[in-house]
């Protein structure tokens, strides 16, 4: 799964409580503003989300799109 992760620079107060629940270090203090720096490392947990009082902080699941080759060979795997 692919997660986009954002921060609202207006809302955030740079209390870094989001960087002490992030177990794969995505956010960083920047400017006394957090900013995700490693946005691809994010697992989904949204335990930034719930630790931020502002609500500055939102992850959101990528859709990922698969080619017409992709498709045909999954469902060639999953139809055996």
């Amino acid at each position: 799964m692919v997660f986009d992760v954002t921060v609202d620079e207006e809302k955030c107060t740079g209390c870094e409580e989001c960087l002490e629940v992030c177990t794969v270090n995505v956010l960083e203090i920047k400017g006394g503003k957090c900013i995700p720096i490693r946005v691809k490392e994010c697992i989904g947990c949204r335990s930034c989300v719930e630790v931020c009082k502002e609500k500055a902080i939102t992850v959101k699941e990528l859709e990922v799109e698969m080619s017409e080759t992709t498709r045909f060979l999954l469902r060639d795997l999953l139809s055996d």
